[in-house]
Parts: C-alpha cells; structure tokens; sequence
C-alpha cells in the first residue's frame, strides 16, 4: 500500500465513522482535499458557492473526545483529580488503542510535528534570543511526565498495557491537545452569554485551537441529505456562542478541553478565516461567517497570533506576513539592567509595591515578559512606569508609596520620558539584542539563501528572530527620538541628597 492510498483510505474511514454518529449532520458543499503539496495536510473545499451563515457541519457534545465523554474515568478516578491539561494528556493518551471509539480520529491524527518541541537541539539553537525556547516547557512537560504520568500508567496496567505510554507518545498527545483542542463551555453553562446571531457583544469567548497542518475535514449530508440550503445563521436561530482563540484558559470549573473531530480539520488563518465555530446547550455547529466561492478553502482562524505563537503552538509561520508580531523582553533583565544596585531587601519593597499597583489597578508592571509590537515600536507606558519606579531613589521611592496608587496612575507618559529612562532603555534594547545568534544584516541575507523547502526550521526560526529584531531596532530608533523638554538629570533619580537635607 503507498503512502497516498493509505492516506486516503483513513480519510475516508474517519468520514464513515463521523457519518455513523448519531445526530451528525454534514453539509454537501464542502468536501475533503489532499493539501499536502502545500504542505497543509488535508482540508476542506468548497464544491458549492456556500453562503454566509450557512451550516457546515453540525454534531452533538457527544462527539467530541474529552474526560467527560471517555469511559476511561470509570477506570482510572485520578484523572478527575488532576491538571486538566495533564488528564486529556493521560486520558488521550488511554483512548489511543485499537477498540477505541475514537479510532478513526486518531488514524488520521499527525504523528510528527514541526514545531520547536520536536527540533534538534541544534535547531533549537537557531532560536536563541527568542522568548520560544522558555515558553515550550519541555523539561517541565518531562517532569510532569516521570512524576504524575508514570505512577498512573504502572498503577493501572490493564488499561495501558498495549498502548503506547512513551515519553514520545506523551509529547505527541501534548501536541495534538495544544494544536488541535477547543476550550468548550461546560454543559448547562452556555445560557450565560447568548450569542444574539449578529456577532455583537453578547457573545462568550472561548478558547479555539484549529488545526495546522494534518488538518482533514470532508463534509456531506449524515442524516438528511441536502438540508445545508435551509441552514442559514438568523437572529431567531437556538441561542449560539461563538467559539474564539484565547491561548491557555485557565478555568477549568467553567471549561472543558475538548477535541473536536471536523472542526479542527479545517487550515487556519486569520485573514482568510470564513468560519467559525459556535456551540448551543446540546450542540456543536461550524458556520460559514462569508459567502466562499465553489473551489475556495475554506479556513477557521487561529487569532491574531504573532510568528513566534505560530511557530510554537503549530509548526509554522507566515513567511513575510509579520503584521501580528511581537518582541518580548525579559522583565527580570529590565530589572537586572536598573542603574541603582538595590539590595535584595529594597528591591523587594519596590515589587511588592508594584504587584499591589497590579492588582489594584488593573496595570501590568510585574508581568514575566514586556511586549513591544510591531504595530507601534513604542515601549510600553507600563514598562516605563517599571523602570521609573526602580529608579526612584529612596526618599522619592517612600514618598511616591506613601501617595498611594493613585499617584502612581496619574504619572504621564510624558513625565516618565527623561534622559535617565533614555540610556536605560537603551541599555536594555542592546543587552536583548545581544541575545541572537545573528544581526539582522547576516539573517537578511540567509533569508534568501536558505527556502522553506530546503531548511524550514532553520527558515522559520530565521523570519522569528529576524522580525523581533526589527521590532527592537524600531522601538531604539524611537527611544533615541523622544522629546524631552528638560533634559537636566531628575531629581527623584539622584541618589546625592539635597541641600536641605545636608543642613
């Protein structure tokens, strides 16, 4: 059997599986395609002109594989007890065997991966500078594995005993959870917010991890043939919540991480994006949000993620397309790079300072990274409020927290400017740059040396770090540029006191 056919053969085996669900219903206007010449595995087309808010398809909860719908629970009672990431780990990870429900899903499921979790460690050096080799986690992700994953597997060996438990058969579950699941609603919970039909405010947001590359989705009538005419979106339609991107939900009482046969088949991008996907109290429904023309893709989105995001979570990245882009720098190297030598003691006044400002006010001083975007160039009035505070010196450091917050909140962006802000940020911008491999000059030029098709991760990593670069030299340029009005030295940043105080 070559490769092709087999390929085709679990396309159509998945087909068949999602037509015998009951209550599956799938438009005749759209059907599944061989994309992978175009290195986007499969996808869905439009064998119709298909109208906006026409149906796509549509299919019960019941449908989707999560801890709720897998009876692996019923075996194995912990997973209910843990992480909720962790336990759709473990119960995919049970779920992938050969009398699973879901067998047909999983065939045709990506066994590799191209993203940064999957790379060499010379490739992952390519990354260096970038802030996507902290956030993959994969030393976590191992920990979490020898030290929850494994006493579970052991414990329980009539459920795992033929399946695959491996480091790597974790990390793949992993993978296809953080590029592949929806955050859904519970059930019962989707009154909360009703989507009045016209994408106006009322809508709920949830979290929407579409496909990348192996996505795969054909969609024809299930149960009642030719009925997509009738299925336009209106305002009388059953209450429906758009489902939204929104990395790394949280709240897990509230939601429910879910994979989603179908609608996760379907390429991402957030130009073309022409569907979307909403969900009632009992059912899921992916609907047309333009009119897409017979022979068009047809796209969800992933959001209006930057290249690094993209790379990470998905594998790839839009080459030349780096509208969505962000730089993001190391707070703690903002906080290293301060002029006054603070001891731990004081310095640690100033951040307990700046979290109860956090918290209290809805600012975002103590953040991990600061982003600078591609948009504006511009550093952040928050960030300028953080290296302000820490260059405040003692007595005007007492006098500011004995204001209060509201002092703090009503420092201008205008008033942060200064000489001293000046040379820090400029110091900071260098000390980041100094983190890549490469100057823009030199990655420049191995853009055009080296196409997707010969070296993707090293393009891809090349266009990641090239753009933050660029980002980094704008937001310097800016820097450079301010006006500053009086440029003397500030007085709340010298640490010589006044001649007041001397007397």
């Amino acid at each position: 059997m070559t490769v092709d056919t087999e390929f085709d053969i679990q396309s159509d085996a998945f087909m068949d599986w999602l037509r015998a669900q009951s209550g599956v219903r799938i438009a005749s206007k759209i059907s599944l395609h061989d994309l992978r010449a175009q290195q986007q595995g499969r996808g869905v087309v439009a064998s119709a002109d298909i109208h906006e808010g026409e149906l796509l398809f549509s299919f019960p909860r019941s449908v989707v594989l999560s801890i709720e719908n897998s009876g692996i629970t019923e075996k194995i009672p912990e997973i209910l007890e843990l992480d909720h990431w962790i336990g759709m780990i473990v119960t995919m990870m049970a779920e992938n065997k050969p009398d699973s429900r879901w067998k047909p899903y999983f065939d045709i499921l990506p066994k590799k991966f191209t993203t940064p979790m999957f790379w060499s460690k010379s490739d992952l050096e390519e990354l260096s500078g970038t802030t996507v080799l902290a956030q993959l986690g994969k030393d976590d992700a191992e920990a979490t594995y020898r030290d929850v994953v494994l006493p579970i597997v052991k414990k329980y060996p009539d459920v795992f005993g033929k399946i695959d438990t491996s480091i790597d058969a974790y990390h793949r579950m992993g993978s296809l959870i953080l590029s592949y699941s929806f955050d859904i609603e519970r059930e019962g919970r989707s009154d909360e917010n009703e989507w009045d039909g016209n994408g106006n405010d009322e809508e709920k947001l949830v979290e929407e991890l579409p496909t990348v590359e192996e996505s795969d989705s054909d969609y024809e009538s299930a149960e009642v043939e030719n009925e997509d005419e009738n299925d336009t979106l209106n305002e009388n339609d059953e209450d429906r919540i758009e489902v939204e991107e929104e990395e790394d939900n949280d709240d897990d009482q509230k939601f429910l991480k879910a994979m989603v046969p179908l609608a996760d088949m379907l390429n991402g991008d957030s130009d073309l994006c022409n569907a979307k996907l909403f969900y009632s109290k009992e059912n899921l429904e992916m609907r047309a949000t333009k009119f897409i023309p017979e022979g068009s893709q047809i796209y969800n989105t992933y959001g209006d993620l930057p290249n690094a995001d993209l790379l990470r979570r998905y594998g790839y990245v839009r080459f030349g397309k780096t509208k969505n882009d962000v730089v993001e720098v190391e707070t703690q190297l903002v906080i290293d790079s301060s002029p006054h030598r603070l001891s731990e003691t004081l310095l640690k006044k100033r951040i307990d300072f700046m979290i109860e400002v956090d918290q209290e006010e809805d600012e975002e001083l103590l953040d991990d990274y600061i982003q600078i975007s591609i948009s504006s160039s511009a550093i952040p009035t928050s960030a300028l409020l953080l290296t302000y505070i820490l260059m405040l010196n003692p007595t005007a450091f007492r006098s500011l927290r004995k204001q209060g917050h509201d002092a703090v909140q009503s420092i201008t962006r205008k008033e942060l400017k200064s000489e001293e802000q000046r040379e820090l940020w400029t110091t900071i911008i260098k000390k980041k740059l100094a983190q890549y491999k490469t100057d823009i000059v030199t990655d420049e030029n191995l853009i055009l040396e080296t196409p997707p098709d010969h070296n993707l991760n090293l393009r891809n990593a090349i266009e990641v770090r090239l753009s933050e670069k660029r980002i980094l030299e704008a937001a310097m340029k800016k820097v450079r540029e301010w006006k500053i009005k009086d440029k003397k030295r500030r007085k709340e940043f010298s640490t010589r006191p006044s001649k007041r105080s001397r007397s």
